[in-house]
């Protein structure tokens, strides 16, 4: 019905067969529940005693409100509350719980009477879908109050309201207000791992050299930026319910993300790669592999090890921090192991120059046009089925994910049963991160981009009989989602002689020389491009900035910045099927009993 008082059909067929009466001494038998004298007993009450009892119970209080509305007997209390947990942990039947409590939650000012109550003593009430909403605020607020100090308290209040019944992720699918509970949880658990790592470093950043650095950012520093994505990712999904939850938070977490991390970490970054013992100087690192050594050190040691056929899969913009996300979520799964590495990328950190660097090749070179197109030993690279040429004289074969997945298993068998090697090329980052009207959608383009590599890893091994599948990338990024200011770009001087191409993150040309307000160099060094002719001047910004802000500036790449030549190689191989992967099953009770 529209309200709580209004006539309900099945209470009128009761009536109608002289049974109204034998219904509400029920309802006295088994809760408790009648009226005081001369009152009637209605729906109404009988749900304002259920719902009111099993929330002072789960909240071992019982505020004045509810005081005269709580079952006396505390058998049929608790009764009382069986009946409530069993009704709304009823796949059937949850939807109407969630209607009428949300009713009961409204005439009975719930959202007044939840005020002064603390995330402690609300941690096990589930009656009310208002008490999420006080629980989130609260741990909000000792989120930013905290500042960073230990967050395990809040991590275990979290856990508890997941796997309750308004933000449990495994009914997420249920309706819009389900999920954005269940993403706000996932918004404060980002938030509260992020502010506590930037405790950790609350004194900024310091490496004594480049190798340092990188191996800092390889197996720590990353996950500011996964953090950071996954907090804005779930904020998002939040945005469209009209909440102001997470407001406040978010303008803290963009505020240290790109407002503290950033210039520290570019700071830090910059020491380590400027000067004449930087890494510009030399552009390797002891014991990292460079992204154009890809072919040589990676793939062939992959067939003298035994494999009679190599996968590589190059997902476009497919940053270090996100593939760490797909190589766990991919060691969760029983035939197949992945060990995730960090290649030091070419510079500037584009695409027709990773893409290049990642086929094999004896050298590369840049054509000496106006075009700039890389070529691998004199071959044009700028697209698939010119990568493809160059990969049929290794006896190998470039084709697109989705075209590959389409084929299905025995059409997937019949493509790559001639070719000892298959690059399988995916484009859904760079695709819509690179351009003004979407750049916005950056993070969830990440997420479905893991989730499409992983499928596909899935469909190589178990379907293909992929036994060795290498997943990499041409380039990262970086992203923030406030606006540039000013302040953000990197002015230079005046327009460099001999510019060839000039983009948000890099310029390249022949005979630029160099400036003191860029990172400049040439690619014979940091991509080993035929030295000479072959080979191009760049000028990359300092730190995080920008050339100009044309066409979208929140995502970029091209820089030096290890978001971007922190290239990931994730190594998958069928895992020995005899040696089922195990795990301790973790428990969660639902509902009373």
């Amino acid at each position: 019905g529209a309200e709580l008082g209004a006539s309900t059909k099945l209470l009128d067929e009761m009536a109608s067969f002289g049974l109204d009466d034998s219904f509400w001494t029920m309802a006295e038998r088994e809760f408790g529940y009648r009226e005081p004298a001369f009152d009637a007993p209605s729906l109404r009450g009988l749900l304002y005693r259920i719902l009111a009892t099993d929330f002072c119970n789960s909240a071992r209080q019982a505020p004045a409100p509810l005081v005269h509305f709580i079952i006396p007997d505390r058998a049929k209390a608790a009764h009382a509350s069986v009946f409530a947990s069993r009704w709304r942990s009823d796949m059937a039947n949850y939807a109407s719980y969630d209607k009428v409590s949300g009713m009961v939650a409204e005439e009975l000012h719930i959202m007044d009477i939840l005020g002064p109550m603390g995330a402690e003593a609300l941690a096990d009430a589930m009656t009310f879908e208002a008490i999420e909403k006080r629980v989130i605020g609260d741990l909000k607020a000792r989120i930013i109050a905290a500042g960073g100090a230990n967050m395990d308290t809040i991590r275990a209040l979290i856990a508890r309201r997941r796997d309750g019944h308004w933000a449990n992720p495994m009914l997420a699918v249920a309706n819009e207000s389900t999920r954005a509970l269940s993403a706000s949880y996932e918004a404060l658990e980002a938030a509260a791992s992020f502010f506590e790592l930037q405790a950790k470093h609350g004194k900024g950043f310091s490496f004594s050299d480049a190798k340092g650095a990188f191996e800092a950012y390889s197996t720590e520093i990353f996950k500011f930026d996964q953090l950071y994505r996954w907090f804005m990712r779930a904020a998002e999904s939040v945005e469209p319910m009209g909440w102001s939850l997470l407001h406040e938070l978010r303008e803290r977490m963009e505020d240290a993300y790109s407002g503290w991390f950033i210039g520290q970490f570019a700071s830090a970054w910059g020491s380590v790669i400027e000067g004449g013992s930087g890494l510009l100087e030399t552009w390797k690192l002891p014991g990292v592999i460079n992204q154009y050594d890809f072919y040589e050190q990676r793939v062939v040691p992959a067939f003298d090890g035994g494999a009679k056929r190599v996968f590589v899969v190059i997902s476009d913009a497919f940053r270090f921090e996100a593939a760490e996300e797909l190589a766990r979520e991919l060691n969760s799964k029983n035939r197949v192991k992945a060990k995730l590495e960090a290649m030091l990328g070419v510079l500037p950190s584009y695409t027709a120059l990773g893409m290049a660097s990642l086929l094999p090749h004896a050298q590369l070179s840049y054509k000496t046009s106006a075009s700039l197109d890389v070529m691998a030993d004199g071959l044009p690279t700028a697209t698939m089925e010119l990568r493809s040429a160059i990969l049929a004289r290794q006896g190998g074969v470039a084709i697109g994910r989705d075209e590959l997945m389409e084929k299905g298993k025995e059409k997937g068998r019949e493509f790559v049963k001639p070719h000892r090697l298959v690059y399988v090329y995916h484009d859904r980052i760079d695709a819509i991160g690179d351009k003004r009207g979407t750049e916005t959608k950056t993070f969830e383009a990440t997420s479905q981009a893991i989730k499409e590599i992983s499928e596909l890893v899935g469909f190589i091994v178990n379907h293909l009989n992929g036994s060795t599948v290498l997943v990499i990338a041409d380039h990262g990024f970086m992203y923030q989602e406030s606006a540039m200011e000013e302040a953000d770009r990197t002015i230079l001087p005046e327009d460099p002689p001999g510019v060839i191409k000039s983009k948000k993150r890099y310029v390249l040309g022949r005979g630029m020389g160099s400036t003191s307000k860029a990172w400049c160099g040439n690619t014979a060094l940091t991509a080993n491009t035929e030295p000479g002719a072959g080979s191009v001047d760049f000028w990359v910004p300092k730190g995080a900035g920008r050339f100009h802000f044309v066409g979208g500036a929140r995502f970029v790449h091209g820089g030096a910045m290890p978001q971007e030549i922190a290239v990931p190689l994730i190594v998958v191989k069928e895992s020995d099927s005899e040696k089922t992967k195990t795990k301790v099953v973790e428990i969660s009770l639902l509902g009373s009993s």
